[in-house]
């Protein structure tokens, strides 16, 4: 009788947080009109951006304008 190999559990190719974080993130929760997270929505979606890619990149472009 031939022995069938086990396919659950164990490591998965992949899975976990990648392994190139180097600097430690804060969770931040805020509350915006409707309309303000549709249009970050949008601008992020146009972008190929997370949302939170592109909070970073419009903190980054108003903090360099100072």
């Amino acid at each position: 009788m031939e022995e069938k190999k086990n396919t659950h559990g164990g490591k998965r190719a992949g899975a976990g947080r990648p392994k190139g974080i180097k600097k430690p993130y804060a969770q931040i929760v805020c509350s915006v009109p409707l309309e303000y997270s549709e249009r970050l929505r949008s601008l992020a979606l146009n972008e190929g951006l997370s949302l939170s890619k592109m909070l970073q990149k419009i903190i980054d472009n108003y903090v360099e304008r100072l």
